[in-house]
């Protein structure tokens, strides 16, 4: 699946609010108005790596220059909607840590089998998972 980022900021995510909030208020997508997505490029296409169910919105799994993230689906514009066929699934379990900030997790392989992929991935940057996640991509885009 590929995506081109058309917004960047928590303003443009307010009209996918559920309720009115102030600017300075945090909401579903968990930022303000006033919050900056700088990870991300509008005008940029993004070879999508996986999609993450939080309790409240869905994320695609994508890098800029390296920097990989999970930033809201309503950043981004489906180009191509074609799923990998080695695309995997996991329902988060309720005694996972994640869980229930986390539902589920589409993506490639070992993003979906590694319980710890995720906090590995996005929130630990660590390096082993970094480069796991590099080595499908470059699959992904022979």
């Amino acid at each position: 699946m590929k995506v081109k980022c058309i917004y960047n900021t928590g303003q443009e995510l307010r009209k996918y609010e559920n309720t009115s909030l102030k600017n300075d208020e945090f909401g579903r997508f968990g930022v303000s108005a006033n919050s900056e997505f700088n990870e991300i490029t509008i005008g940029a296409e993004y070879l999508v790596m996986g999609l993450i169910i939080f309790e409240t919105y869905q994320a695609y799994v994508i890098d800029d220059n390296g920097f990989i993230s999970a930033c809201p689906c309503q950043l981004f514009e489906v180009i191509d909607n074609t799923l990998d066929s080695d695309w995997h699934f996991r329902l988060i379990q309720k005694d996972e840590d994640i869980y229930p900030f986390i539902q589920a997790i589409f993506g490639y392989s070992e993003l979906c089998s590694d319980k710890n992929a995720y906090e590995n991935l996005i929130i630990e940057k660590d390096e082993e998972t970094h480069r796991m996640y590099f080595k499908r991509k470059r699959k992904y885009l022979e």
